[in-house]
């Protein structure tokens, strides 16, 4: 192999990684696991936990039934509260699906939680599906 070429190639490679590292810094998105609002809802059926990390003022008018209203801004700090939900399938959504979801969706991976998605279209995506919202 043509050594020129070989370089060429390495310095290519490394300049990839170190444009993936430099534009995965803080205020980007975290690649977490996404389902859809079909999914999601068959998720729901079979008993999920679901939480609503929005802000309050977003949560408290409407959400999805039977969500927990956690911001993500104070979810670290109800880490214990949701220790019994460990095992199970926690479905994390924010209103659009970009920010706060994937956001909690890595918090809680990071403490332990193996099961956990985010609802890609958030809540949004949720209520123009057509699909049942409480308190709207």
């Amino acid at each position: 192999m043509n050594t020129a070429r070989f370089d060429l190639r390495f310095a290519a490679m490394l300049l990839a990684l170190l444009g993936a590292l430099y534009f995965s810094g803080p205020g980007t998105r975290p690649s977490v696991p996404e389902i859809g609002v079909e999914e999601a809802r068959a998720l729901m059926d079979a008993g999920a936990v679901v939480i609503d990390v929005r802000e309050r003022a977003a949560s408290g008018s409407a959400h999805l039934p039977g969500a927990l209203l956690i911001p993500l801004e104070v979810l670290s700090a109800h880490l214990g509260s949701l220790e019994a939900a460990k095992a199970k399938t926690i479905v994390v959504y924010c209103g659009n699906g970009s920010y706060r979801g994937p956001e909690a969706v890595q918090l809680l991976t990071n403490a332990g939680f193996t099961k956990v998605v985010n609802l890609a279209p958030g809540f949004g995506g949720w209520r123009d599906a057509g699909l049942p919202v409480k308190g709207a």
